[in-house]
């Protein structure tokens, strides 16, 4: 009997579902000291669409013959400090099971800064490419380690650009032995990644260089899109970051999780306005979605005039 024949564009459409679940959390992300937004949670099976496997019967006369597949090739254990560009989908994913070679550091968007063995979870995850699950438990590794990498606590991290990609071997690289996960960080620049500075380690080590790559979003925070570099013109500024909860706590709810953000953004901006005076401040709080990617971190911002 010849081989089932499968429909090649399935991984694609689970890509894509995935990156436009990621676009509509960036936008309702935005808050201000009043109710934010929270998305509905994408509960449908991107693959639904997907025609089922199907097995056709031999011609009459012929025989029936195995269907090629490429050869992969063996995925070399990354090292801390390689460069890499990814792609559009693993930005909007924050996973990258890309097996292109590192490139060049000079222009490079993402750099290397953790390599270790894959966790079971992640191991599973990739073989079922749910990246959901990935990220959810990559980042309880990748994030305090870029904190530290960047020389700074994770609040601290949370008020700047920096963030990082999953990187891990594809599925089959995965069956075949390869066995590493690593993080890399990168730097957006708003509706994209720049080019990272020459040396990101230390990065944020100093109050200039935090300010220079600190988080900031122009316009009305309510209805932004996202967030920029401050070195471009905004009227808004991350101050502070909260940590609403636990790596296993379930999504208290928008409405606790907005009480929580006003209680404490308020006292946070004021201290760092160092005023008695009236002022105005926003935040951006995760949704149920992004909770459940695992973060876990709220953003104070205050209005500044740079």
């Amino acid at each position: 009997m010849p081989d089932p024949v499968q429909d090649p564009t399935r991984p694609r459409r689970r890509v894509l579902a995935a990156m436009a679940a990621a676009g509509a959390l960036l936008l309702s992300a935005c808050g201000s000291a009043g109710d934010t937004v929270d998305s509905a949670d994408p509960t449908s099976d991107p693959s639904a669409s997907t025609p089922p496997v199907r097995t056709l019967p031999p011609t009459e006369g012929s025989e029936p013959t195995e269907s090629a597949t490429p050869e992969q090739a063996a995925a070399p254990r990354p090292s801390v400090g390689e460069c890499h560009k990814p792609q559009p989908t693993d930005v909007a994913l924050q996973v990258s099971d890309d097996d292109t070679a590192a490139v060049a550091c000079k222009g490079a968007t993402a750099q290397t800064y953790l390599v270790r063995p894959m966790p079971k979870q992640v191991r599973a995850a990739v073989t079922d490419y749910d990246t959901s699950e990935i990220l959810r438990t990559a980042r309880k590794r990748c994030e305090p380690a870029l904190a530290d990498w960047l020389g700074v606590n994770v609040a601290a991290l949370k008020t700047s650009q920096f963030g990082f990609v999953v990187g891990v071997p594809s599925a089959a690289q995965s069956a075949d032995g390869a066995s590493w996960m690593r993080c890399d960080v990168t730097l957006d620049a708003g509706n994209r990644l720049t080019a990272l500075p020459k040396k990101t380690k230390n990065a944020l080590d100093g109050s200039k260089k935090a300010k220079k790559y600190g988080s900031c979003v122009r316009g009305d925070i309510r209805t932004a899109a996202g967030t920029v570099l401050c070195t471009k013109k905004h009227r808004w500024r991350a101050v502070d970051a909260i940590k609403l909860g636990s790596g296993k706590a379930k999504f208290p709810g928008r409405k606790d999780i907005q009480g929580t953000m006003r209680d404490k953004c308020g006292g946070a901006v004021r201290s760092w306005l160092g005023t008695r005076e009236a002022f105005e401040y926003g935040y951006v709080s995760p949704s149920k979605y992004s909770w459940g990617k695992g973060e876990r971190w709220g953003t104070c911002f205050a209005k500044t005039k740079d």
